[in-house]
Formats: C-alpha cells, structure tokens, sequence
C-alpha cells in the first residue's frame, strides 16, 4: 500500500514546516514525519522530535540541501531516525554526477536500504523484495571522499557569504533578506530572498512583480532563479488530493515572492556587490515601471 502525503503550510522565517501546524495534521494512520532542511537551513528538530515521540512517529530529515548543516550542535541527518543526503553536482557536498546517501542509527532500517538499493537482494540473486539499482559507483565515492575533506571550509565560506549578502542587502527597499536560524547553523546552499510586491503597486498583466525584478537584473548579466514557483501539495501529481491555495497561504505566497541570487563558497565581494548595486537598481527600474 502506497503512503498518502499530508502537508502542511511552511514558516514564513525559514521556508520550512511550521511547526506549529504539524500536531493537528496527525491522525491514527499517520506514520512518519518528513521535515526539509530547505536551502540549507534546518528545522527545529527539538520541537519536532518531542512531538514525534508524542505520537510515536519516525522522522525522516530531507537534508539534500543541507550537508554540514547544524541543530542544537548536531548535524542534521543525526537526529531523526533516518537521513538522506543528495550528491547532485550542485549540493553543498557535490559529486560529478547523481548521487546520494541514508543515515541512520536503526541497524534494522540500514539492512532494509542497504537490501533496496541493490535490487531488494538479500544474498547474491535472492530477492526479498521490490528493490531499485541504486548503488553509489565506485568513481563517485571516491570524488566524494576527496571532497569530503574541503566541506566544513566550504560550508564556512558560504556562511561568510550569506553574512555579506545580509549586510549589502538588508538596506535595499522590498527586499527581505532570510536570516540564520535561532538555534541551529546554516550552510546556505541556496541564498533566497523575498520580494514582496509593494502594497501600493497592481499588478496589471501576468508577469509578477518578482519576476520583471528577474528580468531586469538579468538585463546586467547578474543571474538569478526562481525555486519551486508551485507549491509541492500542488503539483499535478497530488491533483487528486484536493489541496487549495487557501490551505497553504504561506507557501503560495512565498512561491510568489521567492528569488534565489548566486551562492557558492567562491563568490566574491566585489561579485556579491555587483548582485547587490545590480538588485538595487533593478527594483529601482520596476517602481518606476508602473
């Protein structure tokens, strides 16, 4: 039997679960709890933790944007009882191709994954179940295991970054910057800010306020994406779950607001002050536009 998804709305501070929706989404067939470090910020697994041992759930900690990432000391992918990790090239701890990695403290689980991801072999040609081929090749580990040496300095230098981009950004008007989580330790694989459309600004066609911002600062050549622009409980996949934008305003309305600038452990200050003067200027041309 396929488990059914129940989301919840996200915390307008983090991008994450909001916490405090999760408990009255709980009913009797619910098993696990799956919270996303998004972007590389984590979630308050303290709290989360004490209501999954309220409710005697597994928690499993979507950390593919969040490698090095910190809660209360402890990376995250230590503190539910199983974590997963992505290796996309583009991830804090990247290979040269697909990849990734579960953790877990359950001897029990680790058998069940090792079992899956090799066919749902047990023993050499028996099969105890439906498995996929999902074994890290040989060339991939051994990228990642040099790689591994240089992540707490690339983490450390995405940290530098985010500080910069607050101190360069926080001034410029409409733009809110996301700040680092009380209580746990970002390493920033994404830096997405808000631009919530001016009060006093209608929209008159259909291209967004964030996204004419999006043009115009692609107009300087300075790039910029916009992550998840539909809410995951509304993608055609889960159409037959019913969900509406009111049942998540947080989530559409951040989808609307959301724009991630550049990030990575190299980039610059001179580099993140043309984002900066490059932003400035741009929310400046699309005031003026309407």
């Amino acid at each position: 039997m396929l488990a059914v998804p129940v989301f919840v709305d996200i915390d307008p501070r983090t991008f994450n679960l909001d916490l405090a929706q999760v408990e009255a989404a709980i009913t009797p067939h619910t098993k696990a709890i799956m919270p996303v470090h998004l972007f590389g910020r984590p979630v308050d697994m303290t709290q989360l933790m004490e209501i999954a041992d309220r409710h005697k759930l597994i928690v499993i900690e979507d950390c593919a944007q969040a490698t090095g990432a910190e809660w209360d000391g402890k990376k995250v992918g230590s503190i539910g009882h199983i974590g997963c990790f992505s290796y996309y090239p583009t991830k804090n701890l990247g290979a040269c191709g697909d990849g990734g990695a579960v953790t877990t403290n359950d001897p029990e689980i680790a058998q069940t994954i090792r079992s899956l991801r090799n066919h749902g072999q047990t023993g050499q040609y028996v099969h105890e179940a439906i498995g996929v081929n999902s074994r890290l090749d040989a060339v991939q580990a051994a990228i990642l295991q040099v790689k591994l040496r240089y992540l707490d300095q690339w983490n450390h230098q995405r940290q530098a970054v985010a500080e910069r981009y607050r101190q360069l950004l926080e001034p410029i008007s409409h733009v809110i910057c996301p700040q680092e989580v009380v209580g746990g330790k970002s390493v920033w694989n994404q830096y997405s800010i808000r631009l919530p459309r001016p009060a006093d600004i209608v929209e008159t066609t259909n291209l967004k306020w964030r996204d004419r911002v999006k043009q115009a600062l692609m107009q300087q050549s300075i790039s910029s994406t916009v992550y998840y622009p539909l809410p995951l409980n509304r993608q055609p996949i889960y159409a037959s779950l019913g969900y509406h934008p009111e049942q998540t305003p947080v989530a559409e309305q951040i989808a609307q607001e959301i724009l991630s600038l550049p990030m990575f452990p190299e980039l610059t200050q001179e580099q993140q002050e043309q984002v900066a003067y490059g932003l400035k200027d741009s929310v400046f041309q699309v005031v003026s536009e309407y």
